[in-house]
């Protein structure tokens, strides 16, 4: 399980990528927000591509055109802009990260 932490609001986790790579807007309740695929692409509950992420970890906000809108560091920062955002607790910082932007950074 991925931990996604809101930094620097808080440094308790407030969601999670489990392990079939659904994103749960809860860190212990089952609240499917989204998915992840196997090709970095991230989807919403109503099956939509929202975005993906790059082999460089640079987010991108559609699924072909180059439209970065973060990065993930490969030790699980989140980084919009010039501030980071957020931190990733687990083995896939990358595929975590980019559904945190994605589909709940600016949402909650």
């Amino acid at each position: 399980m991925n931990k996604i932490v809101n930094f620097p609001y808080n440094f308790e986790a407030i969601a999670r990528l489990d392990s079939d790579n659904i994103v749960h807007n809860h860190i212990y309740n089952q609240c499917p927000i989204g998915r992840v695929d196997d090709n970095n692409f991230i989807y919403d509950n109503n099956n939509n591509v929202v975005g993906r992420i790059d082999e460089n970890g640079i987010v991108h906000n559609h699924y072909i055109n180059n439209s970065p809108i973060g990065k993930v560091s490969e030790d699980g920062f989140i980084i919009k802009g010039n501030t980071v955002v957020g931190r990733i607790d687990g083995d896939n910082p990358l595929l975590a990260g980019a559904a945190y932007l994605l589909l709940i950074y600016g949402n909650r």
